[in-house]
């Protein structure tokens, strides 16, 4: 007897979203000293500590990481607003586009508050929703 051949691959296939739990980052600023883990996040909060994450996260920087985690700021210091107005869009893109919860993101606006800084508000939408986020990028001069 001939074996019949059984195609598995035309069953309908369910997509699964699994939980994006996240540990629980209280009284975030930027990770800084006064931030501590309290139990575990899933959903728009998730996703707003992963941006949070990703921005303050210099990539390239940290081999704990892979190569495309995080931003690449140092770009910007030593340079003018003009410079930092050209690209900044396709940096954030860049980086936080590469989390599969993050479905777009869109600049909301681009201030220079002084000569050695700009300030740069965007909106991220999610799976989960959308989340604000603002950054000061220093333009100065690297020591």
């Amino acid at each position: 007897m001939i074996p019949s051949l059984r195609d598995d691959l035309a069953l309908p296939l369910q997509v699964v979203r699994v939980p994006s739990l996240a540990w629980a980052y209280v009284d975030v600023v930027g990770f800084g000293d006064d931030s501590r883990l309290d139990g575990l996040v899933d959903g728009i909060e998730a996703v707003r500590q992963a941006v949070v994450h990703i921005v303050n996260t210099e990539r390239y920087m940290y081999s704990i990481y892979p190569s495309n985690y995080g931003i690449e700021l140092k770009q910007f210091i030593g340079r003018d607003y003009s410079y930092f107005v050209a690209k900044i869009d396709r940096v954030m893109q860049d980086a936080l586009m590469q989390d599969d919860r993050i479905v777009g993101v869109r600049n909301v606006s681009k201030s220079q508050p002084e000569a050695q800084a700009a300030f740069s508000e965007w909106e991220v939408q999610s799976v989960y929703g959308k989340v604000r986020y603002g950054f000061e990028a220093d333009l100065g001069v690297m020591k």
